[in-house]
C-alpha cells in the first residue's frame, strides 16, 4: 500500500508518519489488490469551536472514491478517529459486496436447476 501523506500547518515527522501507516494497516485486511493508494491530509487550523486538528483519507477502491474526514483535540485523537471510520465504512462495503456476490451466485443455481428440471 502506498501513503501520500501531506501536513497543512504540520510538520510530518517520522514518528506522524509511522502512527498513520500502523493505524491504517488495520485497514489493508479489506484490499484485495497490493496497489492500493492512499492521500492523508493532516491538518491544524482554526475554527469556529477554537485550534483543531483535522485528518482526511481518501482512497479509490472498488471503482469509487472512499472519503473519511475526523477532527480532534490532539492530532492522534483525529488520526485514531478517522482510522476507526475508515475500517468501519471498509467493512460494510465489504459485506454489501459479498452480499451481491452471494446472491448473484444463488440466482445463477436456481437457473441451473430450472434449466435441468426442464430437460
Amino acid at each position: 500500500m502506498q501513503y501520500n501523506i501531506k501536513g497543512t500547518g504540520i510538520d510530518i515527522s517520522d514518528e506522524i508518519r509511522s502512527y498513520v501507516e500502523k493505524k491504517l494497516s488495520v485497514s489493508e485486511k479489506f484490499f484485495q489488490e497490493n496497489s492500493t493508494h492512499i492521500d492523508v491530509e493532516l491538518e491544524y487550523a482554526t475554527n469556529q469551536e477554537g485550534k483543531k486538528y483535522r485528518t482526511e483519507f481518501t482512497l479509490a477502491l472498488y471503482g469509487g472514491v472512499h472519503r473519511v474526514e475526523a477532527q480532534g483535540d490532539t492530532l492522534h485523537e483525529a488520526i485514531d478517529i478517522a482510522a476507526g471510520e475508515l475500517a468501519q465504512d471498509l467493512s460494510q462495503l465489504k459485506k454489501k459486496r459479498q452480499h451481491i456476490f452471494r446472491r448473484s451466485a444463488m440466482r445463477v443455481k436456481e437457473y441451473i436447476r430450472g434449466f435441468r428440471s426442464k430437460i
